[in-house]
Formats: C-alpha cells, sequence, structure tokens
C-alpha cells in the first residue's frame, strides 16, 4: 500500500489485524461486550488518527461500535469491512442447506448478529472479500450502497511453508480443512465418503470439531480410510496440503475461506460450492458443487479420480494462479486503489 498516505489508515486496522479478529470472533471466544469494548477502546485512535488527517475509517463489522461515532464527528468516510455472509443470510443459509434466500424471505439473526449488522448499517461504503458475500447482501435486500469486493489471497508467510510436492501415490488423497462442523460441510462430507465404494480414498481431517458435531465425528473418525490431525500448525497445514491430491471443502456458508487459497497455492485441485466465496471455477482450479447436496460431492470425488492426470495439471496451474494474482501484496495493490477512488484522488 505504498501509494496511500500512511495517515489515511491507522495501523490497529491493517487486513492482517482484521482476519486475526475475524478468526477469534467466529471461533467463539467473543461475546457482544467484548466487541463493544473493543469499539470504546478504538475511539482514542480514531481521535488521533483524525488529527494526524487521516480521512477513511476502515473497520470490521462487529468491532466499529461508539468509534463511529467519533470518526463521523471528525468527517471521516466509514468504510466497513465484512468478511462471511450479511448477517441476516447466516442462518438462512445454515437451515436451507446453502441454499441462498430468496428477497421476499423474512429474514431474522441473532443477537450477535445483529451487532454486526448496525456496524454494515452505519458505513458510507461497504467492503467484502468476495462475490457470494456480495451476493448475500443483495438477497438481504441491501441496496443503500455500492458494495466493493477485494479477495485476500494468500499470505506470504505461508508461501514460504509449502514444501516440494510429491509424486501421487496409488491411494486418491483428500483433505479437509477447517471446523469440523455443519456450516463448512461436514454433514455433507460424511455423507459422500459413505458413497465412495469404488475408488481407493483416503481422508485426512485438520482442525477443531465443532460442538454440533462432536458425537458423529467420533464415530467417523473411527472409520478406517479417515485420519484425524488435529489442530496443525500452519507450516503442518501446508504439508498436508502438499500431500493431498483434492482439497474438499463444502461448506454452507462464509465469507472467502482461506483454506481454499492456501489448498489452492499448494496444488491441490478443489471441490468446493459457491458458498465458500472462492476463486475456484468449474473445470478450472476444481469443482463447483451445488450447496448441501453430499451425492453431488462424491460424484465430483469419484470423477476427479478418473481423471488424476488432469487434477495433478490442473493443481500445479492452481499454485501459478494464487502466485500471480492472490498474494497479500495484490490485496494492499486494490486496497490502495479503492482508497484513492472513495477519498476522490482517482
Amino acid at each position: 500500500m505504498d501509494d496511500v498516505p500512511e495517515e489515511q489508515v491507522h495501523p490497529l486496522f491493517s487486513a492482517e489485524v482484521l482476519h486475526a479478529l475475524g478468526a477469534v470472533f467466529h471461533s467463539g471466544a467473543m461475546d457482544i461486550e467484548s466487541l463493544r469494548f473493543y469499539g470504546r477502546l478504538a475511539c482514542r485512535h480514531v481521535e488521533r488518527a483524525a488529527a494526524a488527517g487521516a480521512r477513511i475509517y476502515h473497520y470490521r463489522a462487529g468491532f466499529g461500535g461508539a468509534s463511529l461515532e467519533v470518526a463521523r464527528k471528525r468527517g471521516m468516510f466509514l468504510l466497513c469491512d465484512h468478511s462471511i455472509a450479511h448477517p441476516l443470510t447466516v442462518e438462512a443459509l445454515m437451515n436451507n442447506a446453502g441454499r441462498m434466500p430468496a428477497r421476499e424471505e423474512t429474514l431474522s439473526a441473532g443477537k450477535i448478529w445483529m451487532h454486526f449488522f448496525q456496524d454494515i448499517e452505519q458505513a458510507d461504503a461497504v467492503l467484502v472479500n468476495s462475490h457470494f458475500v456480495r451476493d448475500t447482501f443483495v438477497a438481504s435486500g441491501y441496496d443503500r450502497l455500492p458494495i466493493h469486493v477485494i479477495y485476500l489471497g494468500i499470505d506470504e508467510a505461508f508461501l514460504t511453508r509449502i514444501p516440494e510436492r510429491k509424486a501421487a501415490s496409488s491411494e486418491f488423497s483428500l483433505l479437509f480443512a477447517g471446523t469440523f462442523d455443519k456450516r463448512k460441510g461436514a454433514e455433507l462430507l460424511i455423507g459422500a465418503v459413505g458413497r465412495l465404494d469404488n475408488i481407493p480414498w483416503r481422508l485426512e481431517i485438520a482442525g477443531p470439531v465443532g460442538r454440533d458435531m462432536a458425537g458423529r465425528a467420533q464415530q467417523f473418525f473411527s472409520h478406517p480410510r479417515v485420519k484425524y490431525l488435529g489442530n496443525l500448525s500452519r507450516l503442518e497445514l501446508a504439508r498436508a496440503m502438499s500431500r493431498a491430491d483434492v482439497f474438499v471443502f463444502p461448506s454452507l456458508a462464509e465469507g472467502s475461506a482461506r483454506v481454499v487459497f492456501e489448498a489452492l497455492a499448494c496444488g491441490c485441485y478443489v471441490i468446493t460450492t459457491p458458498n465458500s466465496g472462492s476463486i475456484v471455477e468449474d473445470g478450472v482450479h476444481g469443482a463447483i458443487i451445488p450447496p448441501g447436496e453430499s451425492a453431488a460431492l462424491a460424484e465430483a470425488v469419484e470423477n476427479a479420480y478418473q481423471h488424476r492426470d488432469e487434477v495433478s495439471e490442473i493443481g500445479k496451474n492452481n499454485t501459478l494462479c494464487v502466485r500471480a494474482k492472490y498474494r497479500q501484496c495484490d490485496y494492499g495493490d486494490q486496497l490502495a486503489g479503492l482508497y484513492k477512488v472513495l477519498s476522490g484522488e482517482s
């Protein structure tokens, strides 16, 4: 972001910090009072930034709170960064197997999501991290402001950890990474592997197990072809992705799942849903399947197995694609460009 004056954006709200805060929230570690406290804590930083000449307040939905009023009084432009489906659509997507709600549907949200909604409603512009998220805004009836899309991509720290990919083994290696829960498609994955009777597959699961899947997961992980890896470091995750033929991620509701970018960078063929908010195109980076359909997931895995040479070639191209277009510096360049547009410099 070399083209943007340093005083325009306070380092408290850098892209890396925004991502980390989102991870903390989505892990369930924060409640509304914690978020409100953060908003109050941010007030003095906003005051200092405004006094130094900052014109844009780029904040994460849910973390703005009281600081938004301070920024507004100081004449700052409010840019709300939102990293998951629109708050009014998350529960609908979960309850309807990932189906996008129709605009005429009455949507509701719990208290935590309404807290996020309030921050979005106060913005002068909204920034989201995928076209899927933008689509959820449209589905919710949101048409008050333009919605800007910039994909976060992959950070350099992860790219440096990716080992060389080894030759494919006789077994077809599948990997799922992320919280093993309903929202990320755990039930669908369980249903899909039960249909894979005709290929020599093996599946590794990396990440924590959600409370909603604790009972079923224990039985599933006892399957002789399923291996639970637990929580991995980023180096360990890069190694797991580099030995997998296919990364499977049948999510029902995301923003733009970082693990998909990581899998692409590691040379995986990716099978996912439109709801993962990824850059994956069907037939280009892997396969896109309808959300909520375990039979479609199983079929996509079987098709990938039948075309292993093509899967390998696509994986190589995925690595090149991420390194060429979706690095941390690419996100920074696009964000800098957006700042210029919003500040009237372009």
